[in-house]
């Protein structure tokens, strides 16, 4: 069963579209969301901290910085984890520490079984995450343009469960981990060639870290 995203994060995990665009799109399938909060209020976690304002800035753990910011010591050992295994990365404004990997998923046409390149680096993703207790995991499932909506629709969200399974199975907490399926609807690049489409078959990563 799919676990709550808060309308708040829904928002900035997809990047351009309206508030209306996007109370369509977490009512179009009951069981996408479990509850919507109707206000910025009502997250999860409301005692999430501010995002820092670059992810390379060397501070310790709960130090306020001048914009009044707090980084956590689980942002520092993430951060510390991406940078020495070379994962890029970026931290998104707003009101909550949240780091989107740059790094994707790859799949096969059609499939939702994670392609061996992909594997080995989710592995190590696993085997961090694992020992995090204040670290969400927001996994956000896409495919090209081939195919119905409808089929797009479910083989994202098969392809987002696939890489929560995976998760799960190198003893990351279930409870921690939020899936979402966006279709074809929010490619990275163009269908227009092979390697377009190739690079549309993902999975992407977000970390949402409490203070």
């Amino acid at each position: 069963m799919k676990k709550l995203i808060p309308l708040a994060l829904a928002a900035l995990m997809t990047g351009c579209a309206s508030s209306d665009d996007y109370a369509k799109m977490l009512t179009l399938d009951g069981d996408l969301l479990d509850v919507a909060p109707k206000s910025e209020h009502e997250v999860m976690y409301p005692e999430w901290g501010y995002g820092p304002a670059k992810s390379t800035v060397q501070t310790t753990a709960n130090v306020q910085g001048s914009r009044g910011q707090y980084r956590t010591h689980s942002y520092d050992s993430l951060e510390s984890f991406l940078l020495n295994r070379g994962i890029d990365y970026e931290v998104l404004p707003g009101n909550h520490i949240m780091v989107r990997l740059k790094h994707r998923i790859q799949f096969d046409t059609g499939s939702a079984r994670v392609k061996p390149s992909s594997q080995q680096w989710l592995n190590q993703i696993s085997s961090f995450l694992a020992y995090q207790r204040y670290i969400d995991v927001v996994i956000e499932g896409h495919t090209d343009n081939t195919g119905s909506n409808r089929l797009n629709d479910g083989l994202s969200e098969k392809r987002a469960d696939q890489v929560k399974t995976t998760l799960v199975s190198n003893n990351v907490s279930a409870n921690t981990i939020y899936t979402r399926g966006y279709g074809a609807t929010s490619p990275s690049c163009s269908n227009a060639s092979p390697s377009g489409k190739a690079c549309n078959r993902r999975v992407e990563l977000m970390f949402i870290v409490a203070n």
